[in-house]
């Protein structure tokens, strides 16, 4: 009988060792999971905010070449009007700058640039 009662503790132990192993091992699993899902999420967020600045650079490089054009289109038209016959009077147009939420205030600047006598 001893020998029964020392195989079914064997038993009892090997599935109670099997449960605490499964359980540890899930556990385990979940905070390695909840670790890479952090790191991809800083990595995603740092991603999203090189994609900012460098669309942000992109809009501050066009703006300057708009205003720098309108510039020569007013220089190409007062010299235009100097050197032809009143007859033809073509002129180059301004550029515009598109509104956008987050740079109002650049394009505000930049159209009050344009209304400026030079």
């Amino acid at each position: 009988m001893e020998w029964a009662l020392t195989f079914a503790a064997f038993v009892i132990g090997g599935v109670f060792g099997y449960v605490g192993h499964t359980l540890l091992a899930k556990n385990n699993r979940h905070k390695n999971n909840n670790e890479q899902l952090e790191q991809t999420q800083l990595e995603l967020s740092q991603y999203k905010q090189e994609v900012s600045d460098h669309f942000d650079d992109h809009y501050k490089q066009l703006a300057e070449l708009t205003a720098q054009l309108n510039r020569v289109n007013q220089q190409w038209n007062a010299s235009a009007s100097l050197f032809t016959s009143p007859v033809t009077d073509k002129q180059l147009p301004e550029l515009g700058v598109h509104n956008t939420e987050k740079n109002d205030e650049k394009t505000e600047s930049i159209e009050e640039q344009k209304l400026a006598p030079a």
